[in-house]
């Protein structure tokens, strides 16, 4: 049985819960963060991903 996904309300923010926003907007704003239990979640950090050293030429020698 599939659930509807809820959709987020500026009341369902941190900052407006805790009368930390100035804003007053109809959507959530990009600095939204869910509220839970009275704290703030953070937002998902990205997976750093190791790249591969750039190999650097060698220097010549000048010719003469």
């Amino acid at each position: 049985m599939a659930s509807k996904a809820r959709c987020l309300t500026c009341d369902d923010c941190y900052f407006r819960k805790s009368n930390l926003c100035a804003l007053n907007l109809a959507d959530p704003c990009p600095t939204f963060r869910p509220a839970t239990r009275g704290t703030m979640v953070s937002p998902r950090q990205p997976q750093l991903v190791p790249t591969q050293q750039p190999r650097y030429a060698t220097p010549r020698m000048a010719l003469a």
